[in-house]
């Protein structure tokens, strides 16, 4: 290698060399470099592990809504600040029995403190300079469970035949201390409405399911409460209260699309004008009201436009405007019928010739 070739060599190592010592004592300069910076961080609670038998629950009571997140204002250099984002996480944990004391009371807890607290965020070089908002206020309490009895709240003037079964019997209620301390009930109940029971059929044992549990003075939106189950079923048999009442003579109407009515005679047969000897079985209100005349059936044969082309001879009649729970028990009647076209009137056009008029 000649000489101007290791000259050459020399001064390129030489511009390398001092561009690398540049670069590293920009880097050291810029990470020691006072700087600022602002993170957002979420505000989370953990309560943890039971301590042995008790179990300690805690929210938070700051202000009118709980705070969900803080704004952190911290100062020092580049890399120290990456590294305190790093070890924060966008997250402020509050654990019991760390930041938050296990035992019952209200706590304001500063926030500054909590984090300088925290052996991962003590970051050299690092200062928090504030919090916002700077305290949170934590409420906590001993967590209770209780057992209550379980009882069935049926419409009134309901009637059962034995006692209503709930599956299971009991529930357990789990809620802090202060709200089991007003509780004043000792049972639960579920609520059975008029229109499950009208599904049933009295006189066989049915089951209502997915009954609500409800326990008076305790809210479905009460903190750290849990109800277990928060549905039962219901096992009962509805007493059969029924009466039967022959209705008096039900005048047979014909019902049809209005879209042929005039197209078609439809004649009743003699002997089935009137429907006769109707029996009706039912509730004793229902049966009451029909024999009050407050409530008026209808009997009716209902033909469609295939009965009507094709000319059906008899349909069976059916009865309309019955009151709740009220059925017809009596054999089903068929009414006799005759069918025929409306005829249709044309008027042929004069002839040629032909006097049309006087």
């Amino acid at each position: 290698m000649s000489e101007q070739q290791r000259g050459l060599f020399a001064q390129i190592r030489t511009v390398i060399v001092v561009t690398l010592i540049a670069a590293m004592v920009w880097l050291l300069a810029e990470s020691r470099m006072v700087r600022s910076r602002t993170i957002e961080a979420q505000v989370t609670l953990t309560s943890g592990q039971p301590t042995g038998e008790i179990e300690f629950v805690m929210r938070q009571t700051s202000g009118d809504a709980p705070v969900r997140s803080v704004t952190v204002e911290i100062e020092g250099s580049t890399a120290g600040l990456d590294r305190f984002a790093r070890e924060l996480q966008n997250r402020v944990e509050l654990h019991l029995g760390r930041e938050v004391p296990p035992r019952p009371g209200e706590y304001t807890l500063d926030l500054r403190s909590v984090l300088r607290g925290s052996p991962n965020l003590d970051v050299h070089g690092v200062t928090i300079k504030a919090i916002t908002p700077a305290e949170i206020v934590i409420e906590v309490d001993e967590l209770e469970t209780r057992e209550l009895a379980l009882l069935p709240l049926l419409p009134p003037g309901v009637q059962t035949d034995g006692s209503p079964r709930i599956e299971p019997a009991s529930v357990r209620l789990s809620a802090p201390s202060r709200l089991l301390a007003d509780l004043k009930t000792q049972t639960a109940t579920v609520t059975i409405s008029a229109a499950q029971l009208a599904q049933l059929t009295p006189g066989r044992l049915e089951t209502v399911p997915g009954g609500v549990v409800e326990i008076e003075g305790i809210a479905p939106t009460d903190w750290a409460t849990s109800i277990s189950p928060a549905q039962v079923d219901v096992l009962l048999t509805l007493k059969t209260v029924t009466q039967q009442l022959e209705l008096d003579p039900l005048p047979v109407q014909v019902l049809i699309a209005p879209g042929v009515i005039g197209d078609w005679r439809v004649e009743i047969d003699d002997t089935d004008r009137d429907l006769v000897g109707v029996l009706i079985e039912g509730p004793v209100e229902g049966v009451e009201a029909l024999r009050s005349k407050s409530t008026r059936p209808r009997a009716y044969v209902l033909l469609s436009f295939e009965d009507l082309e094709r000319g059906v001879s008899a349909k069976p009649a059916q009865i309309m405007n019955l009151p709740p729970g009220c059925r017809v028990v009596s054999p089903e009647r068929t009414v006799g019928l005759r069918i025929s076209r409306e005829p249709t009137t044309e008027t042929s056009p004069a002839q040629p010739g032909e006097d049309s008029g006087p």
